[in-house]
């Protein structure tokens, strides 16, 4: 009988797990695909980001400090994937960074917001190493 609990406790925690949609997920919920589209969307993040995520968009050149540049793993390996969730949904200021990165929540959903994530994460040839946790 105790057996038989022990399973039915297992089962319905893996269960629970499985079916949850935890906002802390890494980039790996995302879709890199669909997050590029949004990236791209409107200029939505390339005006300033630029389209290869170097920092190097059409607005970048009036902005101090400069955008992010995605490709740079000395500082993309500091940031883990909720601090760029954070930061898209919620802008520069909520996490201590430039108030010139407006806060994208009203306008992503969280799906696409991690989608977009995942699209940064991929920036980079070979991909950063995160050491954030």
């Amino acid at each position: 009988m105790r057996k038989l609990a022990i399973r039915a406790i297992l089962a319905t925690a893996l269960a629970v797990i499985c079916m949850s949609d935890w906002s802390f997920a890494s980039a790996a919920k995302g879709d890199p695909k669909n997050g590029k589209a949004k990236y791209m969307e409107n200029m939505r993040c390339s005006a300033c980001h630029g389209e290869t995520g170097k920092g190097d968009g059409p607005a970048a050149v009036a902005l101090n400090p400069k955008p992010r540049n995605y490709t740079d793993c000395n500082e993309m390996g500091k940031r883990s994937d909720a601090d760029l969730f954070k930061v898209i949904k919620e802008g520069g200021p909520a996490v201590k960074l430039s108030p010139l990165m407006i806060a994208f929540g009203a306008q992503l959903n969280d799906k696409e917001i991690w989608d977009i994530v995942a699209f940064i994460r991929s920036i980079p040839n070979p991909p950063c190493k995160v050491t954030a946790k």
